[in-house]
Formats: C-alpha cells, structure tokens, sequence
C-alpha cells in the first residue's frame, strides 16, 4: 500500500512542476510580448510608415541633390538644343517636371487637383514654380514638386495638425507659402486620401459650398511625357551655364562628352557617361507601325542581344520573337543592363534602364524609345 501511494506522490510531484513551468514559461513570454508592444507603441506613429514619410527625416531643399525646389539642377553636363552638350544646371518650370514625373505622381495631383475644383468659385493658375488654386483674390492650395515628390500647401494652420496622422510641415517662415503654411507630401494613396481630408476642412473653413455632380477638369492625358530637349524648345525648361547665364554663341560647346568603344561591361559604364547624357541620347520615334501595346510585359539583357544580333543590326520586338528570345505574347519589352556588349546595336524598345542605354550608346549603338498605347 505505501509503494503505492510513495509512487503516486512521485507522478503527482512530476506533474504539477511540469504545469509549473509551462506556466512560468507562458508568464515569461507574455512578459516580452507586453514589453515589445509598448516599445513600439513609443516609437511608432502610423501603422505603415512607408505610405507617410515624417517629413523630419527629409533634407530641407537647400540640401537636396535631387532638385531644388524652384526647379534649379546641380551643375552638371547638359545636352542643349542644336545637338551641343554645355556644362551648367537646368530650371525646370512646375508643368515641366509635373509632366516628366512618373504617372503615380501625375495621378496624386489629378486627383488632388480635382478635390479642390469640386469646390464652387474655385480657380486655378499655373506659374514657373507652383500650381496654385484661389478663391476669389484668396490663394487657398498650392501644388510644388522637389525631386519625385509632390507637395500640397493648405491655407490652415499647421500648428492645428501637430502630432497629428497627416504628418504636416510648418511652411510659415517661407515667403512664398505665408498664405499656404500647412505643408504635406504626396507620396501614396494614404496621402491623397489625407490630401483630401485636409481640403474638406480647409473649405469647410473657407465656407465654400461643393459643387453638384462630378466635377473633373484636370486629366493624366494633360500632361503626356516630353523630352527635356523638346520642353527646352517650348520655353519650359531653361538651360543657365555655370555662372547662371543663358548660353550663347560665345559658350564653348562640349561635343562629346564620352568616348565610343568596341566593347563596355555593366561594371564600368558609371565611370564612363553621366545619367544626365545618356538620357539625352535616347530618341523617340512617332512610327504607327511601331506603337505597342503595355501588356503582357517582359525583359531582355543586353548582354543576351550581344550574342544573338550581329553588329549595327536592328534590334525590334519582332526580331526578339523570331529569335525565340522572348513569349510570342510579350508585347512590352524593357531592355536591362548586365554582362558584357561588345557591338554597336540600334535598340527600338519601349523602356531602357540607364545602364542599358549607357552600354549602347559607348558601343556606337543607338537607344530609341517607342511610344506605348495602352489597352
């Protein structure tokens, strides 16, 4: 009877320290989980920080390589019209880079644009550097673009919005935006849909009434893509030289500004052609027969045209089918960089990546962009 009951104290014993510590265990990891919760909770401000950027971690524009904010480019060598490369710096008018943005951006500001003509009595006026919306004589919006960003400048006070989910910036100290202050960018649907919160209050302040029915006066088709060359042309690009002056006859063209070769590799070609030319050298082509549809999409390196074209030969979606080297469904084609080219090659595509384009042109080749036509 006792090795009975010694046995069953023992089973006993071995059970409730196993229920011990799978309790102590569970304890413990909720006390990391609480812990980690409200570390993030001190540090986190919106669910996805990727879809609103806090405007802190931005470099103000006076720092910002990309572009300034009144359109002015750091130095660099620039093709001009007539063909010539002239060291100096681009000013890019508001509409210029509006129309040279990628079309999610061209998008924010249709439908921005469009929240605020949904409004009665409202106006809008496109100068070099900003596009702006009145009420009246009363400036109410401003639209500006520093890089590949789009800014939306309210008539509130940003003080009203600290510490709030639109993450604002204070523009009061800038001459140019005193009737604007509130400051935001525009970088995904979260902030158009901000973006247009924003303009509610703003003309609910305002005491302006919302038109009836759908109102839609701003279109992505207004603002198709140009080249810098032909926006240079119509007067919304300005080209200063160095000492930021107009260039003149008197400026000594830079003719070349990189070398032809007989074979380049993805490795080298930064060092040898700026981002900014080989732009330059991309032509277009206004052909019917070439016009191609945006879907199925599809890739081919130039390392693989290398092999399977023969010099000064002309590369076509067609010629890529025949050659099997890509699906006979592919209608879209964007040209990567990789390996080695060692020919000169006529590219007709819709899309080039840069180094793509750098690798054809310092082998003699010529890169030309295709219109797209959506389906």
């Amino acid at each position: 009877m006792s090795a009975y009951l010694l046995n069953f104290l023992a089973i006993g014993t071995q059970y409730l320290c196993s229920v011990g510590l799978i309790l102590i265990c569970i304890l413990m990891g909720f006390h990391l989980y609480v812990m980690r919760i409200r570390k993030t909770d001190r540090h986190a401000t919106v669910t996805d920080p990727s879809e609103q950027d806090d405007p802190a971690a931005e470099k103000p524009p006076e720092e910002n390589s990309e572009e300034m904010e009144d359109g002015e480019e750091p130095i660099a060598v620039l093709p001009a019209p007539g063909g010539n490369l002239i060291r100096g710096r681009y000013n890019k008018s508001f509409t210029a880079k509006l129309m040279q943005s990628s079309d999610p951006v061209k998008q924010y500001y249709v439908d921005l644009a469009n929240e605020l003509f949904a409004y009665e009595k409202v106006r809008n006026r496109i100068s070099w550097t900003n596009s702006s919306f009145y009420i009246g004589r009363k400036v109410v919006s401003k639209f500006s673009i520093r890089g590949k960003t789009l800014y939306l400048y309210l008539a509130l006070d940003p003080k009203d919005f600290l510490n709030s989910k639109y993450f604002v910036i204070d523009e009061s100290a800038v001459k140019r935006y005193e009737a604007v202050p509130l400051g935001m960018k525009v970088k995904s649907g979260r902030g158009v849909k901000f973006g247009k919160e924003l303009i509610e209050i703003l003309m609910q302040q305002s005491g302006a009434a919302r038109s009836e029915g759908k109102v839609e006066c701003v279109k992505l088709s207004d603002y198709p893509y140009d080249t810098t060359i032909n926006l240079l042309e119509r007067g919304l690009i300005k080209l200063k030289t160095e000492e930021g002056q107009p260039p003149t006859d008197s400026d000594s063209p830079i003719r070349e500004e990189f070398e032809r070769r007989e074979q380049v590799s993805v490795s080298e070609v930064g060092d040898l052609i700026s981002d900014e030319v080989a732009v330059s050298f991309i032509e277009e082509t206004e052909e019917a027969e070439e016009t191609v549809f945006s879907k199925p999409k599809g890739i081919i390196n130039i390392d693989t045209l290398s092999k399977n074209y023969q010099a000064n030969e002309t590369v076509t979606l067609e010629s890529l089918k025949e050659k099997k080297l890509i699906g006979n469904s592919v209608n879209h084609v964007k040209v990567l960089a990789r390996g080695i080219l060692n020919k000169p090659l006529i590219v007709k595509m819709p899309e080039f990546s840069v180094d793509a384009v750098k690798m054809i042109l310092l082998t003699g080749g010529k890169a030309i962009r295709l219109k797209t036509k959506r389906q």
